[in-house]
């Protein structure tokens, strides 16, 4: 069973920044839940999200996803994040992964450098009302045995953890250059007041996954000790 968060949590967490991931992905998980990963032989490369890599600016992003997913790029917008000071471009696929929904894709440029240092996607019933928890989480389930396979560092490797507010990590893992890719499944029941109401809230089931180019020193504005 996955724990349960609340849903103004998860509305929250719909897109998690550069910094929350990084906290999430250094978080200490049960030690029993580290696995090592089936025999590979390859060595995982985390370099982005398909067409989109690391070092990319907004302009060569935007052509890659025109290239990739037939996205005009004038329907392309950016928005930026007011507190970490970097550009976020979101865009929606239909059937990255059968049966799952529709996922929202969202790709994070650095505030210094102004190029790509994160990629996020979600899947559920956040993005997508229409989307069914069983195929959500058997999406999760699929993606866990593609990266247990993938060649990541074996010591990085992290699989099925409960964290500590209930959500589950599905996978972690870096490759050789520290870059990483978390999976983490939430599962969240309707607010108590629409249950008192007996509405026909649905529980919300979501699924994040995120590739990651740094998470000790992500590229994001932070304010400078003695400052204030």
């Amino acid at each position: 069973m996955v724990g349960y968060l609340t849903a103004a949590v998860l509305a929250l967490a719909l897109a998690l920044p550069p910094s929350t991931l990084a906290r999430a992905a250094a978080a200490p998980a049960d030690a029993s839940s580290a696995q090592p990963p089936a025999a590979a032989g390859e060595t995982a490369r985390v370099e982005g999200f398909r067409g989109a890599k690391w070092g990319m600016t907004e302009a060569e992003v935007k052509a890659a996803i025109t290239a990739e997913f037939k996205i005009p790029a004038d329907k392309l917008k950016t928005e930026p994040n007011p507190n970490e000071r970097t550009t976020v471009l979101t865009i929606q696929v239909p059937d990255l992964i059968e049966g799952a929904g529709v996922a929202r894709v969202s790709y994070i440029f650095g505030y210094t450098t102004k190029k790509l240092i994160q990629v996020n996607l979600v899947w559920g019933t956040p993005v997508d009302p229409q989307a069914k928890a069983e195929g959500v989480v058997a999406a999760a389930n699929q993606l866990r045995d593609l990266f247990l396979n993938a060649g990541y560092e074996p010591s990085s490797i992290i699989a099925n953890a409960r964290a500590n507010d209930g959500e589950v990590i599905v996978f972690q893992g870096q490759d050789a250059d520290k870059h990483t890719t978390l999976l983490r499944l939430v599962s969240a029941q309707p607010p108590a007041e629409k249950e008192a109401k007996k509405e026909k809230a649905q529980p919300v089931t979501a699924l994040f996954l995120s590739y990651i180019l740094d998470t000790k020193t992500p590229d994001i504005f932070r304010l400078k000790k003695g400052q204030f």
